[in-house]
């Protein structure tokens, strides 16, 4: 079956408990499985310097040839949730229009599976702005500002940002925080540079996208935007119910697993694409 690369969302670890549960599934299905911290996260956090976000494709790239060299030649998938499954779409998507270089595994690279992500970042900060949201603001800006890494919190840029008002909603944290220590001059270039909607129609790779329509987080509007100019290698899955990567089921039972892993028995048959 090969190797699977697990990418947490935003404030999650290996540890989540989605991460664990998904894990299980794809070891049962004899896949050799790797869970990804992202920068700050998990075992990560104590050896970052730098933030986690949506543009950090690189570092799931960098996942994905770690894992090629420990298994040379061998099939590789990846599945990300959430702000994991944004970067994941990004940097497949980059690398299939050719705007970053062609790795050594990418003809080894079977499938991608892409669960909630926040492919508009612009969108999605638009919709969490709204009266109705203010509790999901309160949780992510309370959980990110209390974990931030050591490295962060010594840097000079931060102890002089972390100075001024306090953030309100997830556009001010990104326009206060995370654009200014990443590079980027404002949150609206952070998101116009880093939101996998801007090249996700480029994918060539066989990738399955799930999203539900009444999400509160990333709005059901995002995909129906691009839905036309997607390839016939992405398959868009956009369920009635499901919330933010819960798809919760009768008995509690999270079918999401059921579906994604279905859908990579489908494709492990396959033989990996040459290009």
């Amino acid at each position: 079956m090969g190797s699977m690369l697990l990418i947490h969302g935003l404030t999650g670890c290996h540890a989540a408990p989605y991460m664990i549960r998904l894990a299980k599934c794809f070891l049962d299905q004899g896949y050799r499985t790797y869970r990804m911290d992202m920068r700050g996260f998990g075992q990560a956090r104590n050896w970052s310097s730098n933030l986690a976000h949506a543009g950090r494709s690189d570092d799931v790239i960098a996942a994905l040839s770690a894992i090629h060299d420990q298994n040379p030649g061998q099939p590789i998938s990846a599945t990300g949730i959430s702000l994991g499954a944004a970067q994941l779409l990004r940097g497949i998507a980059r690398i299939d229009a050719g705007l970053d270089p062609q790795p050594t595994w990418r003809n080894s690279l079977r499938g991608i599976a892409a669960i909630s992500p926040p492919i508009d970042l612009v969108r999605c900060s638009e919709n969490m702005q709204r009266r109705t949201r203010k509790l999901y603001n309160r949780y992510f800006i309370r959980n990110l500002i209390s974990r931030l890494p050591p490295g962060v919190i010594e840097r000079p840029d931060f102890q002089q940002i972390n100075a001024g008002p306090r953030c309100r909603t997830l556009w001010e944290l990104d326009d206060q925080f995370t654009a200014p220590l990443s590079g980027f001059e404002n949150a609206k270039q952070y998101y116009e540079q880093s939101s996998a909607r801007t090249v996700i129609h480029h994918l060539q790779t066989p990738t399955l996208i799930l999203a539900a329509a009444d999400d509160p987080i990333v709005p059901i509007d995002c995909f129906e935007q691009i839905q036309s100019a997607l390839s016939e290698s992405t398959t868009l899955l956009t369920p009635s119910s499901g919330g933010h990567v819960g798809f919760v089921g009768p008995g509690r039972r999270c079918w999401i697993d059921d579906v994604v892993s279905a859908w990579f028995s489908a494709h492990a048959k396959q033989s990996p694409r040459i290009v």
